[in-house]
């Protein structure tokens, strides 16, 4: 029997500092793994950081000068995902 995952659909935030300035941000985004991992990398590639810019210590990437971290992931119904997609980015 072939066991297909389910794909989910998903509310994440990321969060950058630059200085004084905080900023979060919200994107929507669909996957069968696992969505801390993809919020992950998709704080990775926001301001086009690689896993060099990790910084152990804040738990984020340095992408010149300015901090962007994975916030959070809320799983959110398929409904709301497709209200949202009008205001909000997919990646």
């Amino acid at each position: 029997m072939n066991k297909t995952k389910r794909l989910k659909h998903y509310l994440g935030k990321i969060h950058e500092q630059n200085g004084d300035k905080e900023y979060t941000s919200e994107y929507l985004f669909k996957t069968a793994g696992c969505p801390d991992e993809y919020n992950k990398n998709s704080a990775m590639g926001w301001r086009g950081s690689s896993d060099d810019d990790f910084d152990e210590d804040s738990g984020g990437y340095d992408s010149d000068g300015t901090l962007i971290t994975p916030h959070s992931v809320r799983e959110i119904p398929e409904e709301h995902y497709e209200i949202l997609k009008k205001y909000l980015i997919e990646l």
